[in-house]
């Protein structure tokens, strides 16, 4: 017993902690388990109720190795009834580990008697760690405690470890009916004790292990099943069948998770099995054992075979172009690997990024290296797939063949703008349909007739651009044209050519007045157009003297005239008036006003003004009759000069110089002011008569 244990005594033991004691600790039969310093089971039966407990520290252990145990029971309730008086029956009074003499017969079948005897009894515990990781929790754990845990585990692989350790009794006075309470104390050490209320007509039963699930590939299984039985059970046994009837374990020993790995579950529990050939089906189960020694039912039975894994993904070593109209690919992959594999598929895209489509129907047989492509586009990017029998894919690196190009892509269509008050033009087109266009060039001209210039440093691959232009020019019109051009630099036709107005910022050139002369019926007025084209109209401004504002007396629509005539008759004769223009283009702005001009003229031997007369005013039939005397002979014709509401006046009627009244139709709501001059026969003229005005 002075040997140190080496690892090969403790195959498949994966765990010590936790394990030894998580069956008494999640006991639902066990309450306030957790203040207590021992954990107690039990294992009911119609005859008789089996005890199983541990010390929860090393401390607790060391002393009930020293004073061994003392086993009480309480007959709490007989047939339902609660007792008055709790009667109490000492089962032991020193339950203690047997002699070392006494272990050597178990000592030389169990290998757990084993662990556990040189854990009571040995000079020195040490665990050799060389050939495997899983004890690394216990490297730096010191002696005592190794031999604590070490002693516990092995009690809980086997109950007559456990019985041996003096943490076993089985109590066989039971009768049917009664429910008991159990203590377990440290002899001497009443405050040292665990506890549990059972009665032999529990029911007691052991479920099956549940979820078994098998990972079969290359010549290993992973098995993993869930651990919801947990406080059932402190180890399982894996059983495997060649033929689904007859099992034997895996392992000589039990397995125990530890705890899961980062990849795996919390949940389940795990055991790895290697397969000695490929191909053949085998059976696999699961048992649970209990720290009583019992083996549960076996779990559902699951198979599987196991399966070679590819050792090398394909590769294509060429694509070729046959005739620009197909492709034939050529693609490498061990001959050895054929029978690991279902077959082949060769996958396509246009595009570098992903998006692949197969473009074989079915998958093409293991030992076939070759597909043509007999409906490839321009670019192609193909992936060859192997289908592995495990269900693995394993796909070859991309590989990129093309077809020669030579056609341009066609003209970009829908080409249109949008232009902004700062002077942001924003061309946009619909994008070509073309899978090989590589990008755009946008062109620009300010006239129609001038030759484009390209504007973009290189191709664009978006069907938008934004140019900024000055609008503070003259010109009014910006032309733009796109072309597109494919990876292979073939370039289409320009689009249709987009004119595009800009915001008119710029003030139309004011008109420039020539002479004025001063005739016998006004004052003649000309001026020459002003130099922007998009003028709309002009207006003409007067200002008499000892007048501050000017007076707006006429508006004309711009022409093609390249010279513009005004004779302005309501002038009063006899002084100088002055004359301004504006010129008005179609964005509604004014040019500054013309430089003024002066102009008038003096009738030597204008007659007498003629004298009004009181009008009539017939308001049902809304007219107004103007009266006049006048007593001047060779009188050839009357003029009637009318203003409405604020408008200068201009010449409204002519009547025969016999006539001395003239009638016409008001407009509700306006303001008339009316004057009359006399023209003789010898083209004299009389002077304007006073102004008579009328609200209607």
């Amino acid at each position: 017993m002075k040997s140190n244990i080496k690892n090969t005594h403790l195959h498949s033991i994966v765990a010590i902690a936790n394990i030894c004691l998580a069956p008494f600790i999640s006991s639902g039969q066990n309450t306030g388990i957790i203040s207590e310093r021992i954990a107690v089971s039990a294992r009911p039966t119609p005859d008789s109720i089996t005890l199983r407990w541990a010390p929860l520290n090393v401390k607790v252990w060391q002393w009930g190795i020293q004073q061994g145990c003392r086993v009480e029971r309480y007959t709490l309730t007989r047939n339902g009834k609660l007792l008055s008086e709790p009667e109490k029956k000492i089962l032991a009074t020193s339950v203690k580990r047997l002699p070392e003499g006494e272990w050597e017969t178990l000592v030389q079948r169990n290998r757990f008697a084993g662990i556990a005897a040189q854990a009571l009894f040995g000079d020195r515990f040490e665990v050799s760690l060389k050939e495997s990781d899983i004890f690394s929790i216990v490297d730096k754990v010191r002696e005592n405690e190794q031999r604590f845990l070490f002693a516990l585990f092995s009690a809980d692989m086997s109950a007559d470890v456990a019985r041996l350790s003096g943490l076993m009794l089985t109590d066989k006075q039971v009768n049917k009916g009664e429910k008991y309470l159990y203590r377990v104390v440290i002899h001497s050490m009443d405050s040292l004790r665990g506890s549990i209320f059972i009665s032999p007509d529990d029911p007691y039963s052991l479920p099956m292990p549940q979820n078994l699930k098998g990972d079969f590939k290359d010549q290993l299984v992973s098995l993993r099943w869930d651990k919801t039985n947990t406080r059932y059970y402190t180890a399982y046994i894996v059983e495997r069948s060649e033929d689904g009837k007859h099992f034997v374990p895996i392992s000589d020993s039990p397995l125990v998770t530890v705890s899961p790995t980062e990849t795996e579950d919390a949940r389940y529990e795990y055991a790895v099995d290697s397969l000695k050939e490929i191909s053949r089906i085998y059976y696999y189960r699961v048992r649970g054992l209990t720290p009583f020694g019992e083996e549960g039912p076996p779990s559902p039975v699951i198979n599987g075979k196991a399966l070679q894994s590819v050792n090398q993904v394909p590769y294509i070593s060429n694509a070729d172009n046959k005739g620009n109209t197909s492709v034939l690919i050529r693609w490498h992959f061990p001959d050895s690997d054929n029978h690991a594999i279902a077959g082949f598929a060769v996958e396509r895209t246009s595009q570098p990024d992903g998006g692949f489509k197969f473009i074989t129907e079915k998958l093409l047989p293991a030992e076939i290296r070759t597909f043509e492509d007999n409906h490839p586009a321009q670019a192609n990017y193909y992936r060859v797939t192997a289908y592995g029998l495990d269900h693995a894919l394993y796909h070859s690196p991309v590989y990129f063949a093309q077809l020669v190009d030579s056609l341009p892509p066609s003209a970009p269509a829908g080409v249109e703008a949008e232009v902004d008050e700062k002077g942001l033009v924003t061309v946009s087109w619909v994008p070509n349909s073309e899978p090989d266009i590589y990008g755009y060039r946008i062109y620009k001209s300010y006239h129609q007739s001038e030759e484009l210039a390209q504007i973009t440093e290189g191709p664009i691959s978006n069907a938008s651009f934004t140019d900024k232009v000055d609008l503070n020019t003259l010109n009014e019109t910006v032309y733009y044209s796109v072309m597109a051009l494919d990876i292979h630099q073939n370039h289409s036709a320009l689009s249709e050519l987009l004119r595009v107005t800009l915001p008119d910022k710029i003030r139309p050139q004011p008109p420039v007045f020539l002479r004025v002369d001063g005739t016998a019926d006004g004052i003649s007025l000309s001026w020459v157009p002003g130099g922007s084209a998009d003028i709309m109209q002009y207006k003409l401004y007067r200002k008499s003297p000892g007048e501050v504002e000017w007076y707006h007396i006429l508006t004309r629509e711009a022409a093609s005239d390249s010279l513009y005539h005004f004779l302005d008759e309501s002038a009063p004769p006899g002084q100088v008036n002055h004359y301004t223009l504006i010129a008005i283009d179609d964005a509604g702005l004014e040019s500054v006003p013309a430089h003024p001009v002066a102009g008038g003229y003096v009738d030597p031997v204008l007659r007498p003004a003629i004298t009004w007369k009181k009008p009539r005013i017939s308001r049902e039939l809304g007219q107004i009759t103007l009266l006049w005397e006048y007593l001047q002979s060779q009188v050839q014709t009357f003029k009637i000069f009318r203003a409405v509401d604020d408008h200068p006046p201009v010449l409204f009627q002519t009547v025969s110089g016999g006539q001395k009244e003239f009638t016409h139709t008001m407009i509700p709501g306006q303001h008339y002011s009316y004057r009359i001059m006399a023209l003789f026969a010898d083209g004299k003229k009389s002077f304007l008569s006073e102004e008579i005005e009328y609200q209607y």
